[in-house]
């Protein structure tokens, strides 16, 4: 009559066997080795991801470039046309169109020539000044790993005791049978 039981009772040692591997698991391994794997993120992303090389190379590129000079252009025309008469009116008296034109062409050769170097200085200073590295492992480590693990693999958890509950079952009925046979 208790080998009725066997199956009965190896799927429920299988199910908390699983409980307690997913509980130990989810609240103490991966919890005490966030630091290790926030470091290994950190040097990823920084190195991959957010490397201010890549970005500066990004940043000076000449289609990059291309795409902000429309609206570089149109800046200074605005200002030339517009706002030189309201700062300077006695200047303004004095030049048109055609030297304005002149003036334009001139000024974007030398945006041309100071942006790229402006960006790429830029990129490097802010990649001095910020320590993307430190920052994303920083802010990994304030994660609530442990609520953050149970509530996006919940599913996954559940299943996982239930195959430690199917496992225990067939363990005991395969023992009920040897048992019945022997």
């Amino acid at each position: 009559m208790y080998l009725y039981f066997f199956p009965l009772v190896a799927a429920l040692l299988g199910y908390l066997a699983n409980l307690a591997f997913t509980g130990y698991l989810f609240g103490k391994i991966i919890p005490a080795k966030m630091p290790l794997i926030a470091s290994a993120a950190g040097r990823y992303a920084s190195g991959q991801l957010l490397n201010m090389d890549v970005i500066a190379a990004r940043l000076t590129d000449p289609n990059s470039l291309s795409e902000m000079r429309p609206f570089i252009e149109q800046h200074i025309d605005t200002f030339l046309k517009v706002k030189l008469k309201e700062k300077m009116p006695a200047i303004a008296m004095f030049v048109g169109d055609k030297t304005l034109d002149s003036m334009k062409g001139n000024l974007m050769e030398e945006i041309d020539i100071l942006l790229p170097n402006l960006l790429q200085r830029y990129a490097g200073n802010l990649g001095q000044k910020i320590n993307i590295e430190h920052a994303l492992v920083s802010k990994i480590n304030e994660l609530p790993v442990s609520e953050l693990l149970s509530k996006h693999l919940k599913k996954e958890k559940m299943l996982f005791q239930l195959f430690g509950a199917a496992t225990g079952l067939i363990i005991g009925v395969v023992l009920g049978l040897l048992s019945l046979v022997g």
